[in-house]
């Protein structure tokens, strides 16, 4: 199967997964179920793609404690970030989500004022990296979940020389999956009158905390069509 018929296989399967979600309603409780219904839907994908890679002998490096690509730069979409912010305040003492705000405003000075290629250089803790693992991984965007090497090596290159090759020793299925069930997604939001924007993770996530938005108040910028 071609490329393009896969990517057009995923965008159908993210638009349906919205639609079937937000048909009836759009309020905090099905936009939470259908991002986490995404979600689930590509870690199973996923689960599958890595035990058939394993089994072929073209394993997956990822695992706990390897955080190379957590320094990188992550970009998340208006959905993604109010999901994750949701789940902090949900999931975290007050005292941690300022100490997860904190490192996000701080990570944002060093790429607010950067173009996109400038950005894609910087090397950074994410603000939710603590002691090599994910704090936040059950919320973690779409560009996370999908990010799967099969060497480290390469990983640990790409961290310590910005700026030279591309990582090459990606899988390329999950990272089209994902990015078309993503994109699927938000065509759905889009059609039924609901913002979206793609940000750099850090910068999304300050916006977010400094206006004191929330899955609710995203919801009530809904434009409604007609």
């Amino acid at each position: 199967m071609e490329y393009r018929e896969i990517d057009r296989i995923f965008f159908r399967d993210g638009y349906r997964l919205a639609h079937r979600h937000l048909e009836t309603e759009v309020n905090g409780t099905t936009i939470r179920e259908a991002v986490q219904n995404l979600y689930e839907a590509v870690d199973g994908l996923l689960e599958a793609f890595l035990l058939r890679s394993a089994a072929e002998n073209r394993p997956a490096e990822c695992r706990n404690g390897c955080d190379w690509c957590c320094h990188q730069a992550v970009f998340a979409v208006t959905h993604e970030l109010h999901y994750l912010r949701d789940h902090v305040q949900k999931r975290f003492s007050g005292t941690r989500q300022g100490i997860f705000a904190e490192r996000a405003e701080e990570k944002t000075q060093l790429t607010l004022h950067k173009t996109l290629e400038e950005q894609l250089q910087v090397r950074a803790p994410c603000p939710f990296l603590e002691e090599g693992s994910c704090a936040v991984y059950g919320a973690r965007p779409m560009a996370c979940r999908i990010y799967l090497s099969y060497s480290a090596e390469a990983c640990r290159k790409a961290h310590d020389e910005p700026g030279g090759e591309s990582i090459r020793e990606l899988f390329e299925f999950p990272l089209r999956a994902g990015r078309m069930l993503n994109q699927g997604f938000v065509s759905h939001l889009k059609q039924i009158g609901m913002p979206s924007t793609e940000w750099p993770l850090e910068q999304g996530y300050s916006t977010v905390v400094a206006l004191g938005q929330t899955l609710e108040s995203w919801i009530g910028e809904r434009q409604l069509p007609g």
